[in-house]
């Protein structure tokens, strides 16, 4: 009885074995073909960098692209991926006709109408690369119109991308609605895509969110005029510096010095000087010194002896940007033996030092 179940044991164990070594060499064969295949991608990829460098420098010979288009289609749509922001003008025109020839541009379209998130992400980051050249642009058709609409909001991201890139004004401005509605990461990444169409922006879009009566976009519209750092054609602004929302009124204060400066916007920000919070008063105070406005010494004076630190170093900061008033102002505070004084000779020591007295 012994030896019968030792014998079943021993078959047991032998089958045991037999299996491990079965799925010993199944792994150790897949491990080989992923080496391989690594081996085989970093032989090709430099060869096809090679022959989309020669067409882009002008050869028409299509033949080495067109093999490894055969060869390893994948590859060859991600090497060629890689120019994204490495070229531009008449090179990258000739690298998105590329894409259009060798049906790239049709197979993202086709992907963009999928179901799977991933699949869509993927179709709209590349079409937003190529939508920059109007052929492709039309390709695409009115996909990266509903795209703004898709539940995924990478998908989103990558649409409005592409629409700044090759848009109309109708266009430019849906995106602009669009960014004030997404994330901060979302809306920094589309200001800097829109800066260079400010103007147009300013003409249309941009003075309808700021009329409208949702304040949470109105603030997000301000934080991406701010961001832009460039001088705007935006009328009316004294309406906001002047709005009920004390939100609206401090991104509408740090506007001020890229709008034109109307008695309207002056008088709003003397009057923030004068009555506003700390905070207002802080922001008011670096408006005021990068305007040199004269009319407010004495309110950045008072802001200077009665503020808190950082309103006072603003102030100071303010008045030293405006000689020689301003700098008789620090004087005079600077002759006292408490923080503003203090805070008030290093400021003026600091902007002597600046103009080299």
């Amino acid at each position: 009885m012994i030896r019968v179940e030792l014998s079943v044991a021993a078959c047991l164990l032998g089958v045991y074995a037999l299996f491990l070594i079965a799925m010993f060499a199944v792994l150790w064969s897949k491990a080989s073909g992923r080496r391989q295949h690594a081996v085989t991608t970093q032989g090709q990829t430099p060869q096809i960098r090679d022959a989309l460098v020669d067409y882009l420098s002008g050869s028409n010979d299509q033949t080495r692209i067109r093999e490894f288009l055969r060869a390893n289609r994948g590859e060859m749509v991600d090497t060629l991926l890689q120019f994204h922001g490495t070229v531009g003008g008449s090179a990258r025109d000739r690298l998105c006709d590329l894409a259009l020839e060798m049906a790239l541009v049709h197979d993202w379209c086709r992907d963009a109408g999928s179901k799977d998130r991933l699949v869509r992400r993927k179709a709209y980051a590349r079409l937003s690369f190529v939508c920059a050249y109007e052929p492709c642009r039309r390709v695409a058709g009115d996909l990266l119109l509903r795209a703004l609409q898709d539940s995924d909001r990478e998908v989103r991201l990558s649409a409005a991308r592409a629409l700044v890139q090759s848009g109309s004004i109708a266009d430019l401005g849906k995106v602009f609605r669009l960014a004030v509605s997404q994330s901060l990461l979302n809306r920094i990444l589309l200001a800097a895509d829109l800066r260079r169409h400010a103007t147009e922006l300013c003409a249309g879009a941009v003075p309808a969110v700021l009329a409208g009566d949702n304040a949470k976009e109105t603030i997000a519209a301000l934080q991406i005029l701010v961001a832009w750092e460039r001088a705007i054609p935006l009328p009316n602004l004294h309406e906001l510096l002047e709005s009920g929302n004390r939100d609206v009124r401090l991104e509408a204060l740090r506007l001020v010095p890229l709008v034109p400066l109307t008695p309207e916007n002056r008088f709003s920000l003397l009057r923030t000087l004068r009555e506003g919070d700390e905070d207002e008063n802080t922001i008011a105070a670096l408006t005021a010194g990068r305007l040199r406005l004269q009319e407010a010494l004495p309110s950045l004076a008072r802001c200077l002896r009665t503020g808190t630190a950082e309103l006072a170093a603003n102030a100071a900061a303010a008045l030293a940007e405006m000689p020689p008033k301003g700098w008789q102002t620090l004087e005079q505070i600077a002759g006292g033996g408490n923080t503003a004084a203090l805070i008030a000779a290093v400021a003026l020591e600091r902007a002597r030092r600046k103009a080299g007295v």
